[in-house]
């Protein structure tokens, strides 16, 4: 007798005894019945019930008023959709939905639900199927950016793996598929917003950038105007607060005026003639968050998210999270995106300058066959060349750090490597900072 697989009541496949059944695993996870199925499809919460503060923002959009859009055809992916309106100056709640095309006594599907949440500051993301909510995710590294009075940007692509979502022209987030793309119907905005406007196109780039969001010019530093007319206290602008004890006492003595950090993520491109190539370096100040997860530089062909733009070198340190881990030991992943595959993926955990709170400088020195990197008096690591470094224009950086400065500049001082050089050279070169 044959098996007959079927997955949300559509028939699948049929199965005889000789088959090799695919593999279906049925878990409990928090209450709630998990279907892991190879695929575009993950994770599928069958049975769970929404939390307090859920249940009384689902039931206040509920009442609000309704912008919708129906989809033109079947969702492929590519498909991009924007998201433009005013968020009312007493706004608490706003949510995107994307229905599906399948109904039941409840309403139907929901394969995204995004609900901006501005009393606590963050965008959840949810799936309703049959009925039932999954699990709820908020995670995100780009700081919450809608605020009551002002008018908001959001983008949301489709790919076959997940949704992109971007706010205000940044990459903020992204949600695997739970449910099919194929179910997609229709696109839903209710909460206290106004004046929504909803487009719906095809696009080749991901994702798209308003002013705000593009690139920030890099300035390329000469090494002589600089050590020629600075004494070596005055140089830093690193601000006094983010040094700790082991910094030398003579970086302690700051005169310069305090200066803004830099917003993450941070896009940098390289100045055109003066490009990251043999004899230079990119120098990046800044500090360790209190709780770190992790942090990335890359350097890259282009400010895409998707699809993965060419990267000539990844730099990625992960903090340990339990207690035992020792301060300032990282797990350290560097690699490449080259013709379509990362290469060269190697990861170590490594002794760092990196720990909690504590200031850093990173210089990454472009050789004649690869990148040297070097945090504050150390040379940590060698990356061999992928690619030629002169195709590299942005230096792309995101993750658990406050960012304080970065530019190109030339090397003569550390093209060996000595410490002593490196040291000098990171806090001694500082070009002048932004004034407040």
């Amino acid at each position: 007798m044959p098996y007959c697989l079927c997955l949300f009541d559509i028939h699948i496949k049929t199965l005889h005894h000789s088959s090799q059944v695919p593999r279906v695993c049925l878990s409990a996870v928090q209450g709630c019945a998990v279907m892991n199925v190879s695929g575009a499809i993950r994770s599928i919460a069958l049975r769970r019930n929404l939390d307090a503060m859920s249940i009384f923002y689902e039931e206040r959009s509920a009442v609000s008023k309704r912008f919708h859009l129906k989809l033109l055809g079947v969702a492929m992916p590519g498909l991009s959709f924007f998201f433009r309106g005013l968020i009312l100056d007493t706004c608490e709640h706003f949510c995107i939905e994307f229905l599906t095309n399948r109904s039941h006594s409840d309403g139907y599907d929901v394969a995204l639900q995004m609900g901006a949440r501005l009393p606590q500051n963050y965008v959840v993301r949810n799936s309703r199927f049959k009925g039932k909510w999954g699990p709820e995710e908020c995670a995100s590294n780009l700081p919450f950016q809608l605020k009551r009075g002002h008018t908001f940007w959001m983008q949301v692509l489709l790919t076959a793996e997940a949704y992109f979502i971007s706010v205000n022209g940044f990459h903020f987030a992204e949600y695997e598929h739970r449910m099919p793309y194929r179910w997609l119907s229709s696109v839903e905005v209710r909460g206290d917003v106004t004046d929504i406007v909803i487009d719906q196109y095809y696009v080749t780039e991901y994702p798209n950038r308003l002013p705000a969001s593009m690139a920030s010019p890099l300035p390329f530093v000469y090494e002589s105007c600089i050590t020629n007319s600075m004494n070596e206290t005055e140089r830093s602008t690193i601000p006094r607060e983010w040094l700790r004890i082991d910094v030398p006492s003579k970086y302690l003595k700051l005169k310069r005026q305090l200066h803004n950090q830099l917003t993450l993520p941070f896009y940098g491109r390289m100045p055109q003639k003066d490009k990251l190539t043999e004899g230079r370096a990119l120098r990046i100040e800044g500090r360790v968050r209190l709780l770190p997860q992790s942090f990335s530089v890359a350097l890259q062909r282009g400010q895409d998210i998707w699809p993965q733009p060419t990267v000539s070198f990844y730099f990625c340190p992960s903090f340990a999270r339990h207690s035992r881990a020792k301060l300032g030991k990282a797990i350290i992943t560097r690699s490449a995106y080259i013709n379509g595959a990362w290469v060269k993926r190697e990861v170590s955990r490594l002794h760092t300058n990196f720990g909690p709170g504590k200031a850093f400088v990173i210089l990454i020195a472009c050789r004649r066959n690869g990148y040297e990197l070097f945090v504050n008096n150390k040379s940590l690591l060698r990356f061999k060349h992928q690619m030629n470094p002169a195709g590299v224009d942005i230096v792309n950086i995101r993750g658990d750090i406050k960012l304080w400065d970065v530019v190109v500049e030339s090397t003569r001082l550390i093209q060996g490597r000595t410490a002593r050089s490196i040291f000098e050279r990171a806090f001694g070169t500082l070009r002048p900072g932004r004034s407040e």
